[in-house]
């Protein structure tokens, strides 16, 4: 996306935000179509056991997929933007050829690892998990790829592009391959955590084709000039942003899967994916806001960032607002579409929205802080949150249940969204919340 900052028309400085969030929002609206056929689909058709089995393998292999690419995705996504800007041709295309290279070995790696840890504890898990667990870090390094290849193709300014392989073509694949082998074979949990790898092969390729062709054509007539030293320094903070918010995400799935079992796990996953569908319009407007806010800071508006800002927040809480009241007073009727075994999880979904409510007020805060050059303040956040999600996971299922993790989660996510708000007022001098100008001069 080229923002054309330096000429006077705001109007076409809009048009670019306003189509990368409309792009964004109809991609992910036929993303969620097809995942939530999807899991529906899955949850009639193997039952609470068994769809549990598939979302505690999968929960794993988003989990160590964000370790395995390192907090590239991120910077890819900052430092590419700025090298198309200064015509930088050399460094683009080394940062691009490291970063394929450091996710390879770290994915493979990290799979490889687990997979051996699963085998030396295998008494541990059931034949099925154990099985699924296997097969599921397959898609260790294809998710990692996806997301390197996303932060790419958004840094050069193509943000619809970058979401079409993780977004539309993997759920849609997938969709279509799990009707055809249940009519043909059959399905069970290990079976679908196979398909899903399939998908996700055929997203990673799509992915790979896609950042190729859209790469400027100086880009491949100049040798790669590398810059490692400053790549890992900045990477390194992004890499433990990337680490905690996927704890934040998947640590209550996972702590559920081993503390209650698979029928518990499918429960829950079936309301966090409710819950999740409350920051829906918080995340369609972050994807063409990241590198809009990288250089309109490094420019020094100010005051067009904060309009920016406090109308993207304002756009998706009034978005997000008649979902979770959904979700919190029908809940029961929401997860009974799954079937009756999962309205038990009405409370949990209650939870979640709320704390879903909370992460979309307070606006786009991370992202805010990693495109501004204060990702090291991200770090220190989401990792407190983190390590709170963990402690209170821990002391809260034994007491509470699956409504335990609920409650860690939603805890976990307030506290690191509302620090997160604080520093970005003190950093940057931007309010991130809907408020905006107004909180300033109040505050």
């Amino acid at each position: 996306m080229e923002f054309l900052l330096h000429r006077k028309d705001f109007g076409t400085f809009w048009f670019h935000i306003v189509w990368g969030t409309v792009g964004t929002f109809v991609l992910k609206v036929a993303s969620i179509v097809f995942a939530f056929g999807t899991s529906l689909l899955l949850a009639r058709l193997l039952g609470v056991k068994e769809y549990g089995i598939y979302a505690y393998a999968i929960s794993w292999a988003s989990l160590l997929s964000v370790p395995a690419v390192m907090g590239l995705n991120m910077l890819l996504v900052r430092e590419v933007a700025k090298y198309k800007a200064l015509e930088n041709w050399g460094s683009l295309r080394g940062i691009l050829r490291w970063s394929d290279r450091a996710v390879l070995l770290t994915s493979i790696g990290i799979a490889a690892a687990f997979s051996l840890i699963v085998w030396l504890f295998q008494e541990k898990f059931s034949p099925e998990v154990r099985t699924a667990l296997w097969i599921a870090m397959g898609l260790v390094p294809l998710l990692s790829f996806l997301l390197l290849r996303q932060g790419g193709l958004r840094g050069l300014g193509h943000v619809v592009e970058a979401q079409v392989p993780q977004f539309f073509l993997l759920p849609a694949t997938f969709l279509v391959l799990t009707v055809g082998v249940y009519f043909a074979f059959g399905l069970s949990g290990a079976v679908a955590v196979g398909l899903r790898l399939i998908a996700g092969l055929v997203a990673a390729i799509a992915a790979v084709f896609l950042l190729r062709k859209n790469l400027p054509e100086p880009v491949t007539d100049v040798p790669p000039l590398y810059r490692r030293r400053e790549w890992l320094r900045s990477a390194l903070p992004l890499l433990f942003v990337g680490a905690a918010g996927i704890i934040n995400q998947r640590i209550s799935t996972v702590m559920v899967g081993a503390m209650l079992g698979p029928e518990a796990v499918g429960i829950f996953d079936v309301a966090l994916k409710g819950a999740t569908l409350v920051s829906f319009a918080l995340m369609a407007v972050n994807m063409p806001l990241a590198p809009a806010v990288a250089e309109l800071y490094a420019k020094g508006e100010k005051e067009r960032l904060q309009r920016l800002v406090t109308k993207s927040t304002r756009v998706a809480f009034l978005g997000s607002l008649p979902v979770a009241l959904v979700m919190i007073l029908f809940g029961r009727e929401v997860l009974s579409i799954f079937g009756k075994d999962f309205t038990g999880g009405s409370s949990v979904l209650a939870i979640l929205s709320a704390g879903q409510l909370i992460n979309v007020a307070m606006g786009s805060v991370a992202l805010l802080l990693n495109m501004t050059g204060y990702e090291e303040d991200t770090a220190k956040g989401i990792g407190i949150a983190a390590l709170a999600n963990v402690v209170l996971n821990a002391a809260l299922i034994p007491l509470l249940g699956i409504n335990g993790a609920a409650a860690a989660n939603a805890i976990s996510m307030a506290t690191w969204n509302i620090l997160l708000a604080w520093w970005v007022y003190k950093k940057i001098g931007i309010c991130s919340t809907a408020l905006g100008s107004l909180w300033r001069g109040m505050a």
